[in-house]
């Protein structure tokens, strides 16, 4: 993979309202992704998952950083 590694919290200032997808390389010290690789970004999270599928990576972080509307309960 040829993306370059980058801090995952300026990833997500850059991309504003957008799916992400990490490679994970690095976790900060409570196992929280801290760094990676930027595989794919897009508005549409199908865009990202079609990504996820085909490349796979060993460990995956997927991201929305835009705001959550509607009601969830767990």
């Amino acid at each position: 993979m040829a993306a370059e590694m980058v801090l995952i919290a300026e990833a997500e200032k850059q991309h504003p309202n957008e799916w992400l997808l990490f490679e994970v390389t690095e976790l900060d010290e409570k196992g929280y992704p801290l760094r990676g690789r930027l595989l794919a970004h897009s508005p549409d999270r199908s865009v990202v998952y079609q990504v996820l599928i085909q490349v796979r990576p060993s460990v995956a972080y997927v991201v929305w950083t835009g705001e959550i509307q509607g009601v969830f309960v767990l």
